[in-house]
């Protein structure tokens, strides 16, 4: 699977970020702090608003918890393909898409074409672990749930990446510029 990240795609938003993989993008943008309205106010908390934008439509979900997503493909040959590329989805027999919440809850389950309930059982434990990793570790105290799959710990590797290389190159514009 090739996947890459770049950061500060937009100009005029505060930070923003791509993410690609197999055909698909995802585009995410961050602007503030915004002045809150004053009937909306409250002093001695920090809030944010996360607005859900998809190609199709508008939305807006409450920030409380992470999610992460898979597609899955059944082929003809009856093989599960995650995060299919556009040539697979044409040609598989069914489609099936999971969003799971941190805390592990299905949030998503959406499914279309030819299967049985045997092979969407399947199919949904595929997702599971592929989401939520074969065993979730608690990383501290918090409710925070390592994902520990092999995708999504190199999904983390070139996020970090991503991320070193973008402040080695604000680090060394300050340093030349000043």
């Amino acid at each position: 699977m090739t996947q890459t990240i770049a950061l500060s795609q937009l100009h005029r938003a505060d930070g923003s970020a791509t993410y690609s993989a197999n055909g698909y993008s995802v585009i995410a943008a961050v602007n503030g702090p915004v002045e809150v309205q004053r009937r909306d106010e409250l002093p001695e908390e920090a809030a944010i608003d996360v607005a859900i934008r998809p190609a199709t439509g508008v939305g807006a979900l409450p920030l409380h918890a992470t999610l992460t997503s898979v597609l899955v493909a059944i082929s003809q040959h009856g093989e599960f393909v995650k995060n299919p590329s556009p040539e697979v989805v044409r040609h598989a027999t069914s489609l099936h898409v999971f969003s799971f919440e941190s805390h592990g809850e299905l949030l998503v389950s959406q499914s279309e074409g030819t299967f049985n309930i045997d092979m969407w059982e399947q199919v949904y434990d595929k997702a599971e672990n592929i989401c939520r990793g074969s065993s979730l570790k608690k990383t501290d105290d918090s409710d925070d749930v390592h994902m520990g799959s092999p995708e999504t710990d190199a999904f983390e590797v070139e996020l970090k990446t991503a991320l070193r290389d973008k402040h080695s190159r604000d680090r060394r514009w300050r340093e030349d510029g000043g």
